[in-house]
């Protein structure tokens, strides 16, 4: 039977791999190992689908020069090449969002690499405030969708109403 000191300080089941910077254990490590080549997939995709989409907002806002230049189309084509133009902005805006948000993720997994090869605690804070900024992005724009779902709900009811009014 062993008798335990009650005066010795406490044993952790951690062990530095860092060099004394700072604590990462093995299974951090290994867990950091498995998550940068599917960030990094993400990011590469996601400067893909940007570069789609930059090219969809070019062809349609040139494409809108064309509608409205058509001859017969009278007020058809310009409301026609409006709603283009409206499409290829939005295309912009979104390729923008898509941008940053790959541009996180590439971070995250530059930070996550060299936080492996280097087991430095400072570069898994890093990496750590890159995710946690992708994170906050995501969280806005799913916020700022579930709001724009609600108007588009709330005005299509609303002018289906309107719509199925008797006239005055």
């Amino acid at each position: 039977m062993s008798v335990q000191d009650a005066y010795a300080p406490p044993q952790s089941v951690v062990h530095d791999i860092s060099g004394g910077s700072g604590i990462m254990t093995d299974s951090i490590v290994a867990s950091l190992r498995r998550t940068r080549p599917w960030v990094l997939l993400l990011a590469i995709l996601g400067f893909i689908g940007t570069a789609f989409m930059v090219l969809a907002a070019v062809s349609m806002l040139m494409g809108s020069t064309m509608l409205t230049g058509l001859e017969g189309m009278d007020g058809a084509g310009m409301m026609g090449g409006g709603l283009v133009i409206g499409m290829g902005v939005l295309y912009l805006v979104l390729a923008i969002i898509y941008f940053i948000a790959s541009l996180y993720l590439l971070r995250y997994a530059g930070a996550i690499k060299r936080a492996v090869t280097g087991l430095n605690v400072a570069d898994l804070e890093l990496a750590l405030q890159h995710q946690a900024g992708f994170w906050r992005l995501m969280g806005i724009l799913t916020l700022i969708s579930i709001v724009a779902m609600l108007v588009m709900m709330v005005v299509g009811i609303g002018s289906a109403v309107y719509m199925g009014s008797p006239a005055m």
